[in-house]
């Protein structure tokens, strides 16, 4: 009885040879199991490998104060930033690239999308659309956490990291809008979501988008980094590239931030202070008009076919979708839940 079972749980999880997969119909619900369960692996992997890398970490920045620099200093600022962005993007680099070069032989099924010129123009107010949204659907987590369980307000993380002075927020801007944009789209968008495009393209999207909102830690940004994952996603798989996401990120990010920290970043200068007013006033506009614009750009997003993509098909197609719900990938997500 007991080598029937392990035989039994040994066929639920045995993919086939890749080589003899012609279409992704050709996929068995096992071939899905088994990437799941692999995918929770890397993720419980990536998080303990992250949290030994930040006491490392810690470690060096408090050696670097013993030795005198100042923690109020603008080199101490970047030095902090860098190690915590080592910290974070280095071990789900590691992790997450062995399962990309594993299912790397499977783009070969990936579907070429036709793309409009005008998509573009959509997928901008789009992001910023569902960012708003996500910030909204936080607000009424906080209120209703507050009002029924008299719990205290979720803390924001964008006041928390504010800097202190004019060359910190220089710092902070450049590894807000450019390194974690970069980092983040090659981590989620290509090493992530290329090896879970077989399970169909618009389950890739939710559940790197979802997997995206979790590594955040935190409630602040939950919402909002899963809401905008799904449109950078749907850039990824459209264009089958990271460079149209990489992009967008790097627009939301850095507007995000000047308008966050507008007051901080002024003080510089005539010059320098007319260039941050100028962008914290069109970073606004942009954010105004896609927030009064939300719903009809998600009409419009829904019906001018950028959102149509290629779903599972083939036979056990509904025992397919239910695959991804593998138990090791579910604890995974308990397991970044924790940080909240």
């Amino acid at each position: 009885m007991q080598k029937s079972l392990i035989t039994t749980i040994s066929d639920r999880y045995k993919q086939q040879d890749f080589d003899s997969i012609n279409s992704k119909d050709d996929l068995r619900p096992a071939d899905i199991r088994r990437l799941c369960l692999e995918l929770g692996i890397a993720i419980i992997a990536s998080y303990f490998l992250q949290k030994l890398c930040v006491i490392v970490s810690f470690y060096i920045l408090r050696s670097i104060l013993s030795a005198g620099l100042s923690a109020d200093s603008t080199a101490f600022t970047f030095l902090k930033y860098l190690l915590s962005s080592i910290s974070s993007y280095l071990p789900k680099i590691c992790i997450f690239a062995v399962l990309y070069h594993k299912y790397k032989p499977l783009k070969r099924l990936d579907t070429q999308y036709e793309n409009k010129s005008y998509y573009p123009l959509v997928v901008i107010p789009a992001m910023f659309a569902f960012a708003m949204w996500g910030s909204n659907i936080t607000k009424v987590i906080n209120y209703a956490l507050q009002a029924f369980f008299g719990a205290g307000a979720i803390s924001s993380v964008m006041e928390g990291m504010a800097p202190q002075s004019i060359a910190d927020g220089v710092v902070i801007l450049i590894f807000s809008s450019i390194v974690a944009p970069v980092f983040e789209e090659y981590i989620y968008r290509h090493l992530l979501l290329r090896p879970l495009k077989i399970i169909g393209d618009t389950p890739a999207i939710i559940l790197s988008a979802l997997i995206f909102g979790l590594v955040h830690g935190n409630f602040d940004q939950f919402a909002y980094a899963f809401l905008s994952g799904i449109i950078l996603g749907l850039m990824a798989v459209r264009y089958d590239s990271i460079i149209p996401s990489i992009i967008l990120h790097i627009i939301n990010n850095f507007f995000v931030s000047i308008v966050t920290y507008q007051s901080r970043l002024t003080g510089g200068g005539e010059l320098w202070d007319s260039i941050v007013n100028v962008a914290a006033t069109f970073g606004n506009f942009i954010i105004d008009i896609s927030y009064y614009a939300a719903p009809f750009v998600a009409v419009f997003l829904a019906f001018c076919g950028m959102a149509k993509l290629t779903p599972i098909g083939g036979k056990q197609k509904y025992k397919k979708m239910l695959a991804v719900f593998s138990p090791v990938l579910i604890i995974s997500f308990v397991v970044l839940l924790l940080q909240f």
